[in-house]
């Protein structure tokens, strides 16, 4: 779980920088050679970054050979920067996947497959949608570490308060609507102190996607034709799910539900509008989950989880949801990119690495068999497991224009909800935006 904050400019002034026929120096070290590698993460600090430090010393006492340095650098546009300056790091574990197809489309990443073949790695250890989410045109440019996805998350204990039944949450997108309006209250003067559901929450300026981009496919749409090629942002599905957001906002008013969220806590604190008990659903993901636990521990057991609903009449779509992993890849220009491969390898494979950090983090394992972890007995992280392997779990196109389509899909999204287009106007403008993008 991780940030996507890149912006299209920032990303293709860096990546034109990037020589697209540059060789990777691959150093040959003798066994009694130190090799010194570098790793820039997009974790952060705190306890993700100190589980990282000891797998990392996991791995040294096992290859004395090698020293591994790791920094938290959370800006993608400074990763770019040192990659097109010619001094990268020589590994970078990214927070999400949203950059890898428009760095491997401009050459800024080594292809997996060299080093895949001379390692034998069975990539059929990994779960298929995290592999996908690193695929560009064929060719897999890095390997996935801890997977996300989100489901619906709500408030029993409000539930109960608004009269209805805690244990039996909205099953269509209709019964949600219903629910919300039932669960929210709001003053003569339009302030809202309690919200049965806001669409656009947590959204990217917390550091998570678009929720648009899930609605899309809650609705059966899709936002790109891999078989022949096309954007399809204005798909009649896609304009239905910004239609259905856009409907809270007209009830409510675009200023209070803006008011409402703006008055809240950040984000994963006990004063967010969920974790206040002011928001009584909302679409996230299993981390939301421990972070209320930590935070607010008398609220932890009031929260259920269940599948995102589907449109009525549309049962098979129920549980749609995006599917992420936090991608291990290697830079070209990297100093030693065979030692630095051995090592994600060694941390992307490792079963028991794989079910530490899962538990430490509340994401998803990426490899299909670990050994049991605490977490992994609750019944609602089970949910977000099975959400990953069905076939309702999508993942973003990576094409060269693939950040660029992410950011403003959200500002179309933005801009319908807050009045300023309708949806199907911002819909098509953003067709044709991303059409041009493509050359198409």
């Amino acid at each position: 779980m991780s940030t996507r904050a890149a912006t299209g400019s920032l990303v293709a002034a860096a990546l034109a920088l990037v020589g697209l026929t540059g060789t990777a120096a691959s150093a040959s070290a003798s066994s009694t050679k130190v090799i010194n590698l570098t790793m820039w993460q997009q974790w952060g600090g705190g306890h993700e970054e100190a589980a990282l430090d000891k797998t990392i010393k996991e791995y040294e006492a096992l290859n004395p050979g090698v020293h591994i340095t790791e920094t938290p650098v959370t800006n993608s546009a400074k990763i770019l920067t040192a990659i097109s300056g010619g001094t990268p790091p020589d590994i970078i574990d990214l927070g999400t996947s949203l950059e890898v197809g428009e760095w491997a489309s401009r050459g800024a990443l080594l292809p997996m497959a060299p080093y895949i073949g001379s390692s034998h790695l069975n990539l059929n250890i990994y779960v298929p949608s995290a592999l996908d989410a690193l695929t560009v045109n064929g060719q897999l440019y890095g390997l996935p570490f801890m997977d996300f996805d989100v489901g619906l998350l709500y408030n029993k204990a409000l539930f109960k308060k608004a009269g209805l039944n805690p244990n039996d949450p909205p099953t269509t997108t209709t019964q949600l609507e219903a629910d919300a309006f039932k669960l929210t209250v709001q003053s003569k003067n339009g302030t809202i102190t309690q919200l049965g559901f806001l669409p656009d929450y947590p959204g990217p300026s917390n550091g998570q996607v678009c929720t648009l981009e899930d609605m899309g496919w809650v609705f059966g749409g899709q936002w790109y034709n891999s078989k022949t090629h096309a954007i399809t942002a204005d798909a009649p599905q896609n304009v239905a799910a910004l239609n259905y957001e856009t409907s809270f906002y007209k009830k409510y008013g675009p200023e209070n539900m803006a008011n409402f969220e703006s008055s809240s806590g950040a984000y994963l604190t006990a004063n967010d509008p969920f974790e206040s008990g002011k928001l009584a659903m909302v679409y996230d993901g299993p981390w939301a989950l421990q972070y209320i636990k930590a935070n607010r521990p008398s609220l932890a057991p009031d929260i259920g989880v269940a599948p995102f609903p589907a449109p009525p009449g549309k049962p098979a779509l129920s549980g749609t949801t995006f599917i992420d992993t936090n991608p291990q890849v290697i830079p070209r220009g990297a100093s030693d990119p065979a030692a630095a491969f051995a090592f994600i390898k060694w941390e992307t494979s490792n079963p028991q690495v794989t079910a530490t950090f899962a538990q430490l983090v509340a994401n998803l394992p990426q490899l299909k068999t670990v050994p049991n972890f605490p977490l992994a007995k609750d019944p609602r992280f089970q949910l977000f497991i099975k959400e990953a392997d069905s076939s309702n779990a999508h993942v973003w196109p990576q094409l060269p224009y693939s950040t660029e389509y992410g950011v403003r899909l959200c500002q179309a999204q933005s801009a319908a909800l807050y009045g300023k287009s309708t949806p199907a106007q911002a819909m098509a403008s953003l067709q044709t935006t991303m059409k041009s993008a493509s050359g198409s």
